[in-house]
């Protein structure tokens, strides 16, 4: 058997034994859009916005659920999930590169160094959505990297980021210094990772910081389904892989080794 067969082997049995924590989510003042801020179980966390629909308003709470980035990224509705569950060998090698893309993007043009402050979750920022337009780092940090997630999320899915043509530029000629200042990070965005994507780049990359999502897993239209959201975690990257890949890679791997010894 090769490599990538294994690879795919242990993406189908990480996607049937991932698990979901149920959480408590409420929504602090946000803009409807794009970004804010979740508390989840007592906690405070900066969201960004990875599927369009109706987020957690002010003073709203919703019992959702939490997924690693990359278990999250394929159940955000039932009907995208069904994309992926049509063919996970296809998909296996896919769904990794892309959160590789996007954790990168998320560690590179996040203000890390400048503004995530103590929490290393961006909280000491200001949470109030009339700020939001502001030509602020902070801000038109956050509104171009989820650009990038959104358009990702709109996209077949994709593993070649050599040409990024496709991606849309929502500040493009708005014609004001924030539209300006949020665009040219989002070019510079895309420059990048078609440059790093060409040279392999994407292949061995660890994210830097940790990312999880919160979701909730109902067909699309579902008056109860609400914009899912990659939050922003912590300094530190969330141990990978679980437990749950663990057992996978150690269950495929004694079943080879069985094959192996009956050939």
């Amino acid at each position: 058997m090769t490599f990538p067969k294994l690879i795919s082997l242990v993406f189908v049995a990480t996607l049937a034994t991932a698990s979901a924590d149920t959480v408590t989510v409420q929504g602090l003042d946000n803009n409807g859009n794009s970004i804010g801020e979740y508390v989840i179980d007592g906690q405070t966390y900066w969201w960004l916005c990875i599927e369009p629909g109706p987020p957690a308003l002010s003073n709203q709470t919703i019992t959702a659920q939490t997924l690693s980035f990359q278990d999250g990224w394929t159940v955000q509705n039932t009907e995208r999930n069904s994309i992926y569950q049509s063919d996970p060998f296809f998909y296996a090698s896919i769904i990794p590169k892309q959160i590789s893309v996007m954790e990168y993007v998320l560690d590179k043009y996040l203000p890390w160094d400048t503004l995530s402050g103590a929490s290393g979750r961006f909280t000491e920022q200001s949470g109030d959505y009339h700020n939001f337009g502001n030509n602020d780092p902070f801000f038109n940090a956050m509104y171009a990297v989820v650009n990038f997630l959104a358009e990702t999320e709109g996209k077949e899915p994709k593993s070649d980021f050599t040409d990024m043509s496709d991606y849309v530029d929502y500040n493009s000629g708005l014609g004001t210094a924030v539209g300006d200042a949020r665009s040219a990070i989002f070019q510079s965005i895309l420059s990048d990772v078609a440059a790093k994507d060409g040279a392999g780049y994407f292949s061995t990359y660890t994210a830097e910081h940790g990312y999880f999502t919160v979701n909730t897993f109902l067909p699309e239209n579902d008056p109860n389904n609400w914009q899912d959201g990659l939050v922003i975690g912590s300094f530190a990257p969330v141990p990978e892989p679980g437990s749950a890949m663990l057992i996978a890679c150690f269950g495929i791997a004694l079943m080879l080794r069985r094959r192996g010894r009956m050939n």
